[in-house]
């Protein structure tokens, strides 16, 4: 950090701005030093945001500069100073003050702008620290205060208090600032030396934590502004059923499918990894098969129970998710779960995988289900797209999207979008290019379900708000026009078809 001064800039204009930048930055300080040619500002504190314990200005004098002339200079000042003149530079210690009293240190800058060999103003300082104070963070009574919010995330950055979100909402938890070493000490704890070393040299990290009776920590670290910073997503210790998720019996079906691809879809935190845990757990308590996970990292940790898991992370197990799925195909499975589908090789070992009889689901970041079947078609180039549409029109289970929407009384619960594959009308659309075609379908088809009659289904029930179902929908007119039983002109076309 370079702080860059105007002329009517003192010497404690500059220390106030590079301790107010220190402390949003990288939390408070106890000791740290501001420095420009000719000049060092040293500062120590116990609670630099309301007192400053001890100041000392050492500065390069001019020519001929005396320790008695400085002195007498400072005599004037309405505090006591003390002067030392040492190897060419001169130091005065002010005593402590708090941050309502710098402008009563006027005189001194003055002084020392009158001493100094070269003139202080308009002139660029660099801050360093020495030593931050602790803020005494523990990190496991933070894990429990997330259990006891019922909180999903946690955010912890130099400069400002903990943070956690309750029902997509971020609150600050009630602590002082954290500091750049309290979060290096953080990391210590959660990931080991291990992690600490491959943050820094990645500046991006992920890794996983077991808060043993709360559940696990899927735990992304990375750097801002030369501070470590993580956040912290809270995985219970067992997976949720259905019945707690509130996912529709449909999504439940498809885990008595034995071959397909199955897509769960969403935008981060729509709770994507968590259905998926639900359908593995069930097919794992109920059939006899190998079922192989693919992830980055490791969420939900399942117990054999019915089924044999094998759980594989990519960066420990495996070097990539394509490597991984392909290489599963040896293994003997029969359900394969992915946790993403982010590139083109990953996308088409999924659906290789799907079209040699296994059962296969996966995510992607999309918004509604003809956005996740452009999305699969995109990957490819030009010449590969009628071949991939063939594919996915015959190895498709389903597609579901979800978004997460504020239950009245608290808490959040799923509003989807589902698309069903195997149905002739789905597959011929697919096959034949018609993809826009697809929302219409998924409108009228009684098996299916659009986010809009999904979003009205919840409000008419009285699980959620007016404003908060109008949310999940593509526009006010369209939850009104299903509000109002009309159906679309297009799907009007679509059942005339049927």
């Amino acid at each position: 950090m370079v702080i860059g001064t105007r002329s009517s800039n003192t010497v404690f204009d500059v220390f106030r701005i590079a301790a107010t930048q220190l402390i949003r930055q990288a939390g408070p300080p106890r000791e740290f030093e501001v420095r420009t040619e000719n000049c060092t500002l040293y500062a120590k504190a116990e609670n630099i945001q309301t007192r400053v314990d001890s100041l000392r200005v050492a500065f390069t004098p001019k020519d001929g500069a005396t320790p008695e002339a400085i002195k007498e200079s400072l005599e004037k000042v309405p505090f006591k100073t003390y002067v030392k003149m040492d190897n060419g530079t001169c130091s005065i210690t002010l005593p402590s003050f708090d941050w309502n009293q710098v402008a009563q240190l006027a005189p001194v800058d003055s002084v020392v702008e009158q001493y100094v060999a070269q003139s202080l103003r308009s002139q660029s300082w660099q801050p360093k620290v020495n030593r931050y104070r602790p803020s005494g963070v523990n990190i496991n009574w933070l894990i429990e205060h997330m259990e006891e919010k019922k909180a999903s995330d946690l955010h912890l950055r130099a400069g400002s208090p903990p943070y956690i979100r309750i029902d997509n909402d971020l609150e600050p938890v009630e602590m002082d600032p954290l500091s750049a070493d309290d979060m290096e000490e953080v990391v210590h704890k959660l990931g080991g030396e291990d992690e600490v070393k491959k943050l820094v040299a990645e500046r991006e990290n992920s890794f996983n934590y077991h808060s043993a009776g709360v559940g696990y920590l899927r735990v992304s670290g990375y750097i801002r502004q030369g501070a470590m910073a993580l956040a912290i997503r809270l995985i219970p210790e067992e997976p949720p059923s259905f019945a707690d998720l509130n996912i529709p019996d449909i999504v439940r079906s498809i885990t008595e499918h034995h071959r397909g691809l199955f897509l769960v879809c969403g935008i981060t935190g729509s709770g994507k990894s968590t259905t998926l845990a639900a359908m593995v757990d069930y097919i794992n308590a109920r059939r006899h098969t190998h079922i192989i996970t693919i992830e980055d990292p490791i969420e939900y940790v399942y117990r054999d129970k019915e089924s044999l898991i094998s759980q594989r992370q990519v960066g420990r197990d495996t070097h990539s998710f394509a490597n991984a799925l392909r290489g599963s195909l040896r293994e003997d499975p029969d359900v394969i779960l992915v946790g993403e589908m982010r590139d083109m090789d990953t996308i088409r070992a999924g659906v290789s995988a799907a079209e040699t009889g296994h059962l296969v689901f996966s995510t992607l970041h999309t918004m509604t289900a003809v956005d996740t079947i452009n999305r699969v078609i995109s990957y490819f180039p030009q010449n590969e797209r009628d071949l991939i549409r063939q594919e996915l029109a015959y190895t498709l289970s389903g597609v579901v999207c979800q978004r997460l929407l504020k239950r009245k009384g608290g808490g959040r619960i799923p509003c989807v979008e589902m698309l069903l594959g195997g149905k002739p009308i789905v597959r011929d659309a697919i096959l034949e290019g018609e993809i826009d075609k697809l929302h219409d379908i998924i409108e009228t088809d009684g098996d299916m379900t659009t986010f809009d009659q999904y979003a009205v289904k919840l409000y008419r029930e009285g699980i959620v708000e007016r404003d908060e179902a109008v949310s999940a929908c593509r526009n006010e007119e369209g939850f009104q026009r299903i509000i109002s039983g009309i159906q679309s002109s297009e799907g009007r076309k679509v059942l005339g078809r049927r």
